[in-house]
């Protein structure tokens, strides 16, 4: 595989642009590289002789996640690896691949290839492993030393494994009575002197996402000798903070002009500080949940309007002008909001022109009630939209009907191609006896995923009005519909296979199904919908257990298991009967042919 890569470069001459340059063809995979022992032995001035001391240091990945080190330590300044794969490579081609940067750098993000989009599900042990395995990289070869380094720093939480770099700090950072849950205290610690900033500097330029959970003043004034205009992370790409990283005084040590993306927890007046200095920022999370958000929201809309860049937007919501201002950004993909109750103090929509965001692809909203998107919805077009999540924790018959309105009639029902809707009230209500939900949305022919749960959204749902609807979504793949305060079933199975012929790529359904009224005769029927694969019936009723496991066995063959959510233990019970024929009729089909093919 090596040689494979090595070959390519070097037809190519690592020209990027040449026309048969397929990246793909270029990547290490696992499935490829199960076991690699490199070898490099060095000539010239200053390498090993022939005659000199060799050490070596085996790299094993077995499935190129688990690594093995055996390295054996020698005062000779280089190293020689010894090199087989599961095909011979000649070992001086193996020395000129592994020269070739994009080679080295792709090996070297495989050993970190650590999920830090969910830090909860990494273990200590994994993160120790990573890091002693690209510490023993860079100790193996001034070629290594560089890019292992690079990627051994390139993730940090907090500033401890910096300070770990200070001499006089490295007993208090690695006690050895020292948890996760006991940080270093430097309560009485001198700050930093000129010579122990650079020991603490000396890797910070290496440092590209940075996480810090909790920072206080006592750990930052360590840093007062450090000169005002000091970038501490001047290639930093990535902050995560539990509150805004430190105070005022040191805040210009993170604000690297790279920076791409920030996730803060609270809104702090020195938002529009980051957003101005950070003019690369593009990708911008705040999760100002507490009491003081209301206060706050101005300030969170002023930085919004000072960012010229971004591609994605999670936060609080926002007031008009700022939506008029990402309206108009062409490089804005995703929003999403959490309003919880909080509704931003009315403008004047009057004095607001909204563009006509351009690329925006995926829109998110938690909200009280639906009155606030419903308005951003009638004054845009959203001529890229493909995908929109709404929560609500109260929606009204009336608020839904506005709000799936609104959408039919903008530019997004061109292009949608998932909708979900969903909420957590219980209320009973009265809806109009003229609407039923999914009609609304006929007008979405590229759908492929819809999701309605909220009350009322299948109010006069039958045969007929699903037919009609299912006519209009040929790409549809998942369709699911639950109205809790509407548990009366109304689609029968006549009436779901007549919509399922106008489906064929159909796999998942959950919805009610009237299982009590059977209006289908399977020994007489020929049509087999073989794409549904997941039936869930939510908690219809049932009473001819095998009639309606015949119906599901001849008419729908990929479905082999019926899901149902019934609360009653008697309708649970007899599902349970009808999954057992299920089983039954499958079972003697098999048989059924293996008697035929014997008796062939």
């Amino acid at each position: 595989m090596v040689r494979d890569l090595y070959e390519s470069f070097a037809k190519h001459k690592l020209d990027r642009s040449s026309p048969d340059f397929r990246p793909e063809d270029h990547n290490l995979s696992r499935s490829h590289l199960l076991t690699i022992k490199m070898a490099l032995k060095f000539d010239g001035v200053g390498a090993c002789g022939p005659d000199a001391c060799q050490p070596e240091i085996v790299i094993s990945w077995p499935t190129f996640g688990v690594r093995d080190f055996s390295l054996d330590t020698c005062s000779c300044p280089c190293c020689v690896l010894h090199c087989s794969a599961t095909c011979p490579i000649d070992t001086q081609l193996m020395h000129q691949a592994l020269l070739v940067c994009e080679i080295l750098l792709e090996i070297f993000k495989h050993v970190n290839d650590i999920d830090w989009q969910n830090p909860i599900m990494i273990s200590y042990h994994e993160v120790s492993l990573v890091r002693t395995s690209l510490a023993a990289l860079a100790r193996t070869c001034k070629i290594f030393y560089e890019p292992a380094m690079n990627e051994l720093w390139a993730k940090i939480n907090g500033l401890n494994p910096l300070l770990g770099c200070v001499t006089r700090l490295r007993p208090i950072i690695y006690c050895a009575e020292r948890t996760w849950c006991n940080p270093p205290y430097f309560g009485d610690v001198e700050p930093l002197s000129a010579n122990e900033a650079r020991q603490f500097l000396h890797h910070a330029a290496r440092v590209r996402s940075i996480h810090i959970e909790l920072a206080t003043n006592r750990d930052f004034r360590l840093l007062s000798v450090l000169p005002e205009e000091t970038c501490m992370f001047p290639r930093l790409q990535t902050l995560f903070t539990a509150s805004l990283p430190c105070p005022t005084r040191y805040l210009h040590l993170f604000l690297s002009p790279t920076l791409r993306l920030c996730a803060l927890w609270i809104i702090d007046s020195n938002l529009k500080l980051i957003v101005t200095r950070c003019a690369a920022l593009e990708h911008l999370s705040v999760k100002h949940t507490d009491g003081t958000i209301a206060d706050k929201l101005p300030i969170l809309s002023d930085s919004v309007r000072l960012c010229k860049r971004l591609v994605t937007l999670s936060c609080p919501p926002l007031d008009w002008a700022a939506w008029e201002h990402l309206s108009n950004l062409p490089t804005l993909l995703t929003v999403t909001i959490r309003m919880n109750n909080i509704v931003p103090s009315p403008s004047d929509l009057d004095n607001i022109t909204f563009g006509p965001f351009l690329n925006l692809t995926a829109l998110s909203f938690l909200a009280d009630t639906a009155a606030y998107l419903t308005t951003l919805v009638q004054h845009s077009e959203f001529p890229s939209l493909k995908k929109i999540d709404l929560f609500f924790h109260r929606l009204l018959c009336a608020d839904a009907e506005r709000l799936l309105h609104a959408l039919s009639q903008c530019k997004a029902c061109q292009t949608l191609e998932r909708i979900r809707i969903k909420s957590y009230s219980s209320e009973v209500q009265d809806p109009d006896s003229s609407w039923t939900a999914i009609t609304q949305l006929r007008c979405c022919p590229q759908l492929r995923t819809l999701e309605l749960e909220f009350p009322g959204c299948c109010t006069h749902l039958d045969n007929d009005h699903l037919l009609e609807a299912m006519s209009c979504w040929p790409y549809i793949r998942s369709l699911e519909l639950e109205d809790k305060n509407y548990p009366q079933a109304t689609v029968t199975f006549r009436g779901l296979l007549a919509a399922l012929r106008q489906c064929p790529h159909l796999d998942e359904l959950r919805m009610l199904i009237d299982a009590v009224n059977i209006d289908v005769d399977s020994t007489a029927e020929s049509l087999r919908y073989t794409s549904l694969q997941l039936l869930h019936v939510r908690s219809s009723e049932v009473v001819d257990t095998k009639a309606v496991a015949r119906i599901i066995f001849s008419m729908l063959p990929s479905v082999d298991k019926i899901y149902h959510t019934s609360m009653d233990s008697n309708h649970a019970n007899r599902w349970r009967e009808v999954q057992n024929h299920l089983k039954h009729f499958r079972s003697s089909a098999i048989l059924d042919c293996q008697d035929a093919a014997a008796e062939a």
